[in-house]
């Protein structure tokens, strides 16, 4: 055999072994795609009828072939849960577990004389403050007789009525009121406005997108001034309250804005434009945020002096209120900030964040008692409406466990 013969042959064998696997290819994928068809009619078969009905229905929808006379089945669906609105005795659990807890563990005590001493050591340790302790000791000691101080309702009873006695002369023109804007000094004419300080970390962003919030729901027209110039975030953090405001601002038919002025460092400068175009565009509240600072920071305590000076040329009231924000965690550090921004500013009102999460709510009691400033607002969570007005009688019950 030539050796052209030869190639010509080995060519044919190969062009037959080729064809050979073709031909086995064919008849084994065939018979896998037989198999797979059978066991999914098989598991067809087993399904309930509404599901298979429904696996036939989204094979003819991707087909994109006609389908008629098709019974929609209603799929009930769960409810979305709905949130249960914190009570306050459940916000101060922590603080009356800490003071008046710590207060009915004592009476464990068979010793009238221990008990006694307890009861001073835990008001001290309450962050309530020594001037307030002293006044809450006095009437234990003075007005109790020996028989009642070893009964532990009397003593709840006398200390009720001391620390009713305490807040009611600050407190009682506000405990009738259903809405925040009662909690506000009005302004006789224009914008009302409320200037809001205090240190970082206390809450005072939140606290103001809170108090907007709930104005705009009243149908109120609000401009909140970024008058926090400092902080690179403050400016952002403060849009995305004002945003989230106006979001439910709708359903009161309120409006709110924010009046952030690019390439203005000066917080002065914020607070006298934005007090001017909300006096000139008829807007109901100017709400000025500002920069936080320590308390004993004397040069920024001036500039706040300063915020507020300027305020008084567009508006001669302005600011109608000045209200601090203060950490209840803080204990007594809060009632030292409070003292120094009142020195400074002459604060009108305190909002107290934070008191769901605290042991320390009896520094409420010490900052009305030695400042004489009402609490206006508290944090109790985060929703919107977990910034309450504050009522004395309450938070006495609540953290006497009435």
């Amino acid at each position: 055999m030539s050796e052209s013969h030869f190639d010509q042959m080995t060519y044919l064998m190969g062009f037959i072994f080729l064809l050979v696997l073709v031909i086995i290819g064919t008849i084994a994928f065939s018979i896998i795609q037989k198999r797979k068809l059978k066991k999914e009619t098989s598991a067809l078969k087993e399904k309930a009828p509404d599901e298979a009905r429904l696996d036939h229905l989204k094979s003819e929808i991707e087909k994109g072939l006609p389908y008629q006379n098709i019974k929609v089945i209603d799929v009930p669906v769960a409810a979305p849960a709905i949130e249960k609105e914190i009570s306050i005795a459940e916000a101060l659990v922590n603080t009356e577990a800490s003071f008046f807890g710590r207060i009915r563990k004592a009476f464990s005590n068979s010793d009238k004389a221990k008990v006694i001493d307890d009861i001073e050591e835990i008001l001290y340790t309450s962050d309530l403050g020594p001037q307030t302790v002293e006044k809450l000791l006095d009437v234990v000691k003075s007005e109790l007789s020996s028989k009642e101080l070893g009964d532990i309702s009397s003593v709840k009873q006398a200390l009720q009525r001391e620390m009713t006695e305490i807040l009611e002369p600050i407190q009682a023109g506000f405990e009738g009121h259903i809405k925040l804007q009662q909690q506000i000094h009005q302004a006789a004419t224009g914008p009302t406005v409320l200037m809001i300080v205090g240190v970082n970390g206390a809450g005072k962003t939140t606290s103001i997108g809170k108090i907007t919030s709930q104005l705009a729901q009243d149908g109120q027209k609000v401009l909140v001034a970024a008058g926090d110039t400092f902080r690179a975030a403050a400016g952002n953090q403060l849009k995305m309250w004002t945003d989230r405001a106006q979001a439910t601002a709708e359903s009161g038919k309120g409006e709110v804005e924010i009046f952030w002025p690019t390439n203005t460092t000066d917080p002065s400068a914020v607070a006298f434009d934005a007090v001017q175009k909300a006096k000139a565009q008829n807007f109901d509240y100017v709400i000025l945020d500002t920069a936080g600072r320590l308390h004993t920071q004397v040069n920024l305590m001036d500039e706040l002096k300063k915020v507020k000076r300027v305020m008084a040329k567009v508006i001669a009231e302005a600011p109608h209120e000045t209200w601090i924000v203060l950490d209840a965690n803080s204990g007594q550090n809060a009632l030292m900030q409070a003292k120094e921004f009142h020195q400074a500013l002459t604060l009108s009102g305190v909002v107290l964040t934070k008191m769901d999460g605290t042991a320390k709510g009896g520094v409420a009691l010490g900052l009305v008692d030695q400042l004489q400033i009402p609490i206006k607002l508290i944090g109790i969570g985060e929703k919107i409406t977990d910034l309450r007005l504050f009522k004395h009688t309450e938070y006495v019950n609540s953290i006497l466990g009435l």
